[in-house]
């Protein structure tokens, strides 16, 4: 498996405070528990108290990566199921719903949006959410905290 990481998203991944070698990890350690729409893949993986995501696509033997992402809540499990997306569960080829899962932090817990695979009760949360209101959200939980 090559990977394709260019240098800006690289940067952004960084940024994020993770290291590339853990969303390559991600990739490497996914197997058949990831998603897909057609040669575009989301992985995840727990890596100490955080989860990593990996946003990747397929080409031959060529991986390459297009996002690199993660966030402190622990996915607690699904709340609700809506309509189905275009994405597919690997490891059971279920189609993947846009959801609702419970997600806590710090003794707190809510439900944000998602994408679900009520069969097997796994749920990825997208690079827009992760990186955005999760991210503030998980700052605000640590502010009250202090």
């Amino acid at each position: 498996m090559d990977f394709i990481i260019s240098d800006a998203v690289k940067e952004v991944i960084e940024k994020r405070g993770l290291k590339v070698d853990d969303v390559k990890k991600v990739i490497s350690d996914a197997g058949d528990d990831r998603i897909y729409n057609g040669s575009k893949f989301i992985a995840k993986k727990e890596i100490g108290d955080i989860t990593v995501y990996a946003d990747y696509s397929v080409k031959g033997d060529n991986v390459t990566v297009n996002a690199g992402y993660c966030h402190k809540m622990k996915i607690q499990g699904i709340v609700l199921e809506g309509e189905d997306t275009e994405w597919k569960y690997c490891k059971n080829g279920a189609v993947v719903k846009k959801g609702h899962t419970d997600l806590s932090y710090i003794g707190a817990t809510r439900s944000g949006p998602s994408l679900v695979e009520p069969v097997s009760g796994q749920s990825w949360i997208e690079e827009y959410l992760a990186a955005g209101a999760l991210t503030a959200a998980e700052g605000l939980f640590q502010q009250k905290r202090a």
